[in-house]
C-alpha cells in the first residue's frame, strides 16, 4: 500500500475515493482491509455536525466493496465510530489523503520496528509520539496531517494527550495555564498534561478543556458581531394570521412543519440535511431557500437585533431578546420561535421612506432589513437601541453628491456649467452613457468625474468585450484547485457586485463603476436580471446563482458607460436599455470637446499647429461621428516634427484608413501630413 499510495501520488482532481480505488483496488485484500482500517481512524473521530454516522460507513464500506470476500466493521468498533467527539473543518475533510498517508507511513514504520521495540513503543505515548512525528513530512515537504497526528495520540493514551485535534489550540492551553506549571518544559504536550495533572487534583477528576469555566480562559473571544436588522412574515401562517399572537406572547415564529424539530445555532449542514429529509420531493432550489431560510432563524438572529413585521400597513418593530426554542403549545405552526419585546404601536407602512417600503415587499419568509432597520426603529421610538454600525449602514439617508468646483472644471479644460450638468444628470438618473468618436477623451472623462463625485477609492472601471459575460460581470462559479488537488467550485462575486456590496457599506457615498466600451458586449447576456434593477433600484430580485439572497441595486451605485459611434454602435443598443441611461455626446465639433486641444496647447505653451490640423481633418471628413478627437495629440510629443509625424503615421492614418475603407483609394493623397500643412501653409520647423 505505501508503494501503491504514498510512492505513486495521485495528483488528479478525482475525489478522494475514486482515486483510492484506482491506487488500490487491483492490490491484495489484506492491503484493502488495512486501508479501510486506517480510514476507520480518520473519520471515526468525526462528530456527526461534520461526518453523519452513516457517511462513515458508507466511505468504510466502499472501500471494503473491493474484497473478494465479506467484511464487516465489528459491532464494538461501529459503536464507537456513531459519536464522535470532533468538529473536523474543511481543511481536516480536504488533506485526507495526506492524514491516509501519514497513517500508511506510521504503519510501515511500526511493522520494520523489532517486535520487543514496537511493543514498547504502543506502552511509551512519548516514544510513540516522537515516531509519528517522524513520518509527518508529506512527498513535497510539507506536515498537512498534524490534525490527525493529534487525534491518534489521544486515542492511543488519552490520559496523557488532551482530545485537541488543533495545534494552535494547544498552544493556547498552555499558556493560558501557564501558572499551573510547576516546572515548564517547553514540550508542547508535556506541558498540557502537567496542567491536566494538577486540575483534575484541584477540581477532583476528569474535565475537558472544552467545558466552561476553561475553554473561556484560553479560547480568544469571537469577534463581535454587528447588530442586524430582519423581517419576519407572520401575517399568513398556514393560513392563519400569527401576528396577534407575537405581539401578546412577546415572541415570533417561523412554520417549516415538514422539517423536525433542530436546536438553535443549527449548523449549516444540520439545517440542510433536517430540510432534505423534510421536504424530499422538492426541487432543489426550494430545499436551498428553505434551509437558508430556517438558518437564518435558528443560527443567523441573535439577541439584540432589531425585528419587524408587516400586518397591512401595519409595521410592527421589535428587539432579539433570546436564542431560539421549541413551544408548541399553539400548533407545529408557531413551534419554531424567538422571544420579542415588541413595541405594541405599529409604524404605518405609508410614513417610511421609500428604500424600507421596497424592502418590505419582499416575498421571502425572513428578509433581512439591517440597511433600512433605522428608519423602521427610529419611526417606532427603538432609536436608542440603534449601534452605530446599524446607523451607518442606513440607506435611507440622503445622498452625498459634492458639487464639481471651477479647479475641477480648470483641470479638465472644459465648461463648468457642461460637467456640472452631466454630474446632475448622472445622479438624477443613476446611468449615463458618453459617447462619441475615438479620441474625444469618453474614458478619461468618466473615470475622472467619477473620482470627483465618489473619490478614487469609490470609483472602479471595467473594460467590456466580445466575450464577457454575466458570470465575469455579476456572479459565477470559478474552478478551484484544492490542496488535495481536487478541482471544486467557488461562486465569486464580480466588479459589479463587488460594487453592490462596497456601495451598501456607505450609502450616503455615491460608488461609480465605469464600464468602458460598453456595446462591445452582448448587454442582455451580461446585464440579465439587472434590466430591472437599473430602473427599479428600490425592488429585490434573486439572482440565478443566489436564489435564497435577496439582491438590490442601491442608489448610491452610479454606473457610466462609453461607447465609440465610429461604428454607428448606439443605434444597436436596444430600447430597453436606452430607457435605462442618459446619453451625453461628445463631438469635436461640441462642447465641451470643441476647441479642447487648442486650449490644451495653449496652456502648454506649445504651437496651435496640431489644432489647426485637427480642424483641417474633420473638415474632411464632414461626419461627426466619424471626426478624429483630440486626444491622440494632446501629448507633448507634439511639440517636435519627428513626434508629430511618428502620431500621424501610427495613429491618426491607420484610424482614417479604417474608417473609410472603400470609400477612399488614397488616405495619403487627402489626409497625409504633408498635404495638410501645404493646404494650411505651414511647415513644420
Amino acid at each position: 500500500m505505501f508503494r501503491r499510495f504514498v510512492e505513486n501520488f495521485d495528483e488528479s482532481s478525482d475525489e478522494f475515493l475514486v482515486k483510492l480505488k484506482r491506487q488500490i483496488a487491483e492490490g491484495s485484500d489484506e492491503a484493502i482491509v488495512l486501508a479501510a482500517e486506517l480510514l476507520y481512524l480518520n473519520v471515526m473521530p468525526l462528530s456527526p455536525a461534520t461526518i453523519g454516522v452513516n457517511r462513515k460507513f458508507e466511505i468504510l464500506g466502499s472501500v471494503l466493496s473491493w474484497v473478494s470476500f465479506e467484511v464487516q466493521v465489528p459491532e464494538e468498533l461501529a459503536g464507537a465510530a456513531s459519536p464522535g467527539y470532533m468538529k473536523g473543518g474543511q481543511a481536516f475533510l480536504n488533506y485526507r489523503w495526506a492524514q491516509f498517508a501519514f497513517l500508511i507511513r506510521l504503519t510501515q514504520l511500526m511493522v520494520k520496528l523489532p517486535l520487543a521495540e514496537r511493543e514498547s513503543a504502543l506502552r511509551d505515548p512519548w516514544r510513540f509520539r516522537d515516531l509519528a512525528e517522524s513520518v509527518l513530512t508529506d512527498y513535497d515537504g510539507k506536515s498537512r496531517a498534524r490534525a490527525q497526528f493529534h487525534v491518534l495520540l489521544f486515542l492511543l493514551f488519552p490520559d496523557v494527550f488532551a482530545p485537541v485535534s488543533v495545534e494552535r489550540n494547544k498552544r493556547l492551553i498552555r499558556d493560558a495555564f501557564a501558572d499551573r506549571l510547576v516546572e515548564p518544559t517547553g514540550d508542547l504536550d508535556r506541558d498540557i498534561h502537567a496542567i491536566r495533572q494538577q486540575l483534575e487534583a484541584e477540581h477532583g477528576g476528569r474535565f475537558s478543556f472544552y467545558d466552561e469555566p476553561w475553554r473561556s480562559r484560553w479560547e480568544p473571544p469571537p469577534p463581535p458581531r454587528s447588530q442586524k436588522g430582519w423581517l419576519v412574515r407572520g401575517a399568513n401562517v398556514d393560513g392563519v394570521n400569527a401576528i396577534p399572537q407575537w405581539l401578546a406572547g412577546g415572541f415570533c415564529s417561523v412554520s417549516f412543519s415538514d422539517i423536525e424539530q433542530l436546536p438553535a445555532g443549527a449548523s449549516r449542514q444540520q439545517v440542510k440535511d433536517a430540510v432534505a429529509a423534510g421536504l424530499p420531493d422538492a426541487k432543489q432550489g426550494r430545499k436551498d431557500v428553505a434551509a437558508g431560510q430556517l438558518w437564518r432563524f435558528l443560527s443567523g438572529f441573535q439577541p439584540g437585533d432589531l425585528i419587524a413585521t408587516v400586518d397591512g400597513d401595519a409595521v410592527y418593530v421589535g428587539t432579539i431578546t433570546g436564542d431560539a426554542y421549541h413551544d408548541d403549545s399553539a400548533g407545529r405552526g408557531l413551534a419554531r420561535r424567538r422571544s420579542v419585546e415588541w413595541n405594541p404601536s405599529p409604524v404605518s407602512r405609508q410614513s417610511l421612506p421609500e428604500e424600507a417600503q421596497a424592502k418590505l415587499k419582499t416575498a421571502m419568509t425572513i428578509g433581512e432589513l439591517t440597511s433600512v432597520i433605522a428608519a423602521l426603529a427610529t419611526n417606532a421610538g427603538l432609536e436608542e437601541q440603534l449601534t452605530d454600525e446599524v446607523l451607518a449602514q442606513d440607506e435611507t439617508r440622503d445622498l452625498i453628491v459634492p458639487a464639481l468646483t471651477q479647479a475641477f472644471a480648470d483641470d479638465l479644460l472644459m465648461p463648468l456649467g457642461w460637467l456640472q450638468e452631466t454630474a446632475d444628470l448622472l445622479a438624477a438618473k443613476r446611468q449615463m452613457i458618453l459617447y462619441g468618436p475615438p479620441g474625444t477623451g469618453k474614458t478619461y472623462l468618466a473615470t475622472k468625474l467619477g473620482e470627483a463625485l465618489a473619490g478614487p477609492d469609490r470609483t472602479r472601471l471595467v473594460q467590456f468585450h466580445p466575450s464577457y459575460g454575466y458570470e465575469d460581470f455579476i456572479e459565477g462559479f470559478r474552478p478551484r484547485l484544492g490542496e488535495n488537488g481536487m478541482i471544486g467550485f467557488d461562486l465569486v462575486p464580480g466588479p459589479f457586485k463587488n460594487a453592490v456590496e462596497a456601495a451598501e457599506k456607505e450609502p450616503d457615498r455615491p460608488y461609480v463603476l465605469v464600464i468602458d466600451e460598453i456595446n462591445r458586449a452582448n448587454l442582455a447576456k451580461v446585464f440579465g436580471e439587472l434590466y430591472f434593477l437599473l430602473e427599479y433600484r428600490n425592488h429585490e430580485i434573486t439572482l440565478q446563482y443566489s436564489p435564497d439572497e435577496p439582491f438590490k441595486l442601491p442608489k448610491n451605485v452610479f454606473v457610466i458607460g462609453t461607447m465609440n459611434t465610429v461604428d454607428r454602435s448606439v443605434a444597436l443598443i436596444d430600447a430597453a436599455m436606452r430607457r435605462r441611461f442618459v446619453f451625453r455626446a461628445l463631438a469635436p465639433d461640441r462642447l465641451p470637446v470643441d476647441g479642447l486641444l487648442r486650449r490644451w496647447l495653449e496652456r502648454e505653451r506649445l504651437s496651435v499647429l496640431p489644432a489647426l490640423l485637427l480642424e483641417e481633418v474633420n473638415r474632411r471628413l464632414s461626419d461627426p461621428d466619424r471626426a478624429v478627437g483630440p486626444s491622440y495629440l494632446m501629448t507633448p510629443n507634439v511639440a517636435t516634427r519627428r513626434g508629430l509625424e511618428l502620431i500621424w503615421t501610427a495613429e491618426i492614418l491607420p484610424l482614417l484608413e479604417d474608417q473609410l475603407y472603400g470609400k477612399l483609394h488614397d488616405i495619403e493623397a487627402e489626409f497625409g501630413l504633408p498635404v495638410l500643412l501645404d493646404a494650411l501653409g505651414h511647415t513644420l520647423p
